[in-house]
């Protein structure tokens, strides 16, 4: 399919671009020094990746990867179409919101990365990324640890519990997820017969220690992840042993479990008592005015990542009566912030996606002779994550991975399939020789001058926000208004640099450039509920301004009675 040095630059990369995506952080220099530097670095290598599958794109619509192909062509596709036509501020849903940056440029990153996993995932790439997982995961356990230790070496703030361990996700429901999905895949290489004793035992010692990492950080989310891993990695293990009427058995239990678990999370059923709390009660609020927002747009959504700036006008009517006052810029749903964002269309697409991926499961496990730890290591992790994506927010350090493993189930069905029908004819050393001496070339000029141009957009796509970001947070720590003011003004503009920039006027009584910053902000922002609150609250607003301002608020928060 690729050049066989494309396909070894692009593994590298595949590799490279979860660890950074996972690891990456940047205190000291931004607002948000979590999500955005995983953003810019998601698209960084994702771009690249794609510039080296470019000049292949045509050989994928008459290869096994089409039916791939033609689905993310078609996710991309519905996502610019929201972009142009929602009717949402085009930057605001590119990069996404403050705090997420979920837009349609992580989407996109995504799927290219997915399409990119599909084209390497291989047996021996297998291998390499599981190495590559289990390193990681040993580095956020020990820094998960080093944090509940309260040895803190980077200055995040921790609104959750007393030095809870929140990694490099700076939320401790996203690391307790990660850590759930590392103990699947810990447990799952365990199984591996050819690894020697103290090769398993220490993996089971990793698994346990995930676990104890999941307990530091007081979250349920690992747990939930974990069970529906092992579970998925028990079934497998039994179709692939020859065992399936207990494989059968344990898939309606498995079933069954995980209907009582969906109703304990919607406060109902014997699970209740133990998985409902006052964090999915929210979660509750948020699903529902997902859902209102999907009805009432359901051709192109709200707007990619636009969640925050709709929530007030689709929550449920009885939040007051329950006393629910809270407020977020995600439905904790990955199935329903992609739907309420991008549409019915969306969200079909996306559920397509995972279609495929169950369908490569379901043909790689009917044509196996043997247990394949590497392959169910793999499928346990992703449903792993896709128990985490139902209860909670696709987090770019999360969302590498629900979208990195798809693509290697994919790409393995298909790649073991051609293995399989090509290695009838047995290779003499000739051969051999001939392989490895190709496996050295250089690039074809084709590739070269696509990877370059790759290169290039990806720095013009991924680094002007982070650049903009860093210098307005630098110009923060100077005091001085005037580059505060400039900095704030830096393309892509950004909303939340509008709104810190004029709070910071108006809190050091420059009334009139407050004004004129947030006039021409809401221009571009006119469902900015913070924008037109900002305005409101400028004591020197004019009666004129201040009607306007609360006329708008009161249409963005209908059901608020405090607004008259």
């Amino acid at each position: 399919m690729l050049e066989l040095r494309s396909k070894q630059i692009l593994g590298t990369i595949i590799l490279i671009a979860v660890a950074s995506v996972t690891l990456v952080v940047a205190p000291y220099t931004l607002l948000d020094p979590i999500n955005l530097p995983k953003l810019c670095t998601l698209a960084f290598f994702s771009i690249i990746a794609m510039s080296l599958i470019a000049p292949r794109l045509k050989r994928l619509l008459s290869s096994n990867f089409k039916p791939l192909f033609i689905v993310l062509s078609l996710f991309v596709l519905q996502i610019l179409l929201v972009l142009f036509f929602s009717g949402a501020n085009f930057g605001g849903q590119f990069y996404g919101t403050f705090g997420r940056n979920t837009g349609g440029l992580a989407y996109i990153s995504l799927s290219f990365l997915l399409l990119s996993g599909s084209l390497v995932g291989d047996k021996v790439f297998l291998k390499r990324f599981i190495r590559l997982t289990l390193i990681i995961g040993v580095s956020l356990i020990v820094y998960g640890n080093i944090q509940y230790l309260g040895l803190e070496p980077l200055p995040f703030s921790n609104a959750y519990a007393v030095n809870a361990p929140i990694g490099t996700f700076g939320n401790l429901d996203f690391q307790s997820a990660f850590l759930g999905l590392i103990a699947v895949i810990a447990f799952t290489m365990a199984l591996n017969k050819s690894f020697k004793l103290y090769s398993r035992l220490m993996l089971v010692f990793m698994g346990l220690a995930s676990i104890m990492g999941v307990y530091e950080t007081t979250s349920k989310q690992g747990y939930l992840n974990f069970v529906a891993g092992a579970s998925a990695v028990a079934i497998l293990w039994l179709f692939m042993n020859q065992r399936r009427a207990l494989a059968i058995a344990v898939s309606g239990l498995a079933a069954v479990g995980g209907g009582l678990v969906f109703l304990g999370l919607l406060n109902s059923g014997p699970l209740s008592v133990y998985l409902y709390n006052s964090s999915l009660a929210a979660r509750g609020f948020y699903w529902r005015a997902a859902m209102k927002m999907l009805t009432d747009h359901p051709i192109l959504g709200v707007g990619m990542d636009g969640f925050w700036d709709w929530y007030r006008r689709s929550r449920p009517s009885d939040y007051i009566e329950k006393s629910f006052f809270s407020y977020s810029n995600s439905s904790h749903n990955v199935y329903l912030d992609i739907a309420s964002s991008g549409g019915f269309l969306l969200i079909a697409i996306y559920l397509s996606i995972l279609a495929l991926v169950i369908v490569s499961i379901v043909k790689v496990v009917k044509r196996n002779n043997g247990f394949d730890v590497y392959f169910v290591a793999i499928v346990g992790a992703w449903v792993a994550y896709q128990a985490q994506a139902f209860v909670s927010i696709n987090q770019l350090g999360l969302a590498v991975w629900g979208w990195v493993l798809p693509g290697l189930i994919i790409g393995y069905e298909i790649n073991t399939r051609t293995i399989e029908a090509t290695n009838v004819t047995p290779v003499n050393r000739k051969q051999q020789l001939k392989k490895t001496k190709t496996s050295t070339q250089p690039l074809s000029s084709t590739a070269v001058i696509s990877a370059f141009a790759g290169l290039l957009v990806a720095a013009i796509v991924a680094i002007p926000p982070y650049w903009a970001n860093t210098s307005f947070f630098s110009a923060i720590k100077s005091g001085d208004i005037k580059m505060i003011e400039s900095a704030a003004y830096l393309k892509p503009i950004d909303e939340r640099r509008l709104l810190h920039v004029a709070t910071i006027l108006r809190d050091n009584k420059y009334d009139a450039r407050a004004i004129d910053v947030v006039r021409n902000a809401v221009v571009n922002y006119p469902d900015s509920f913070d924008l037109w609150q900002l305005w409101a609250s400028i004591p020197t607003v004019s009666a004129g301004d201040l009607a306007v301002a609360k006329a708008q608020l009161k249409r963005l928060d209908p059901l608020n009675p405090d607004l008259k």
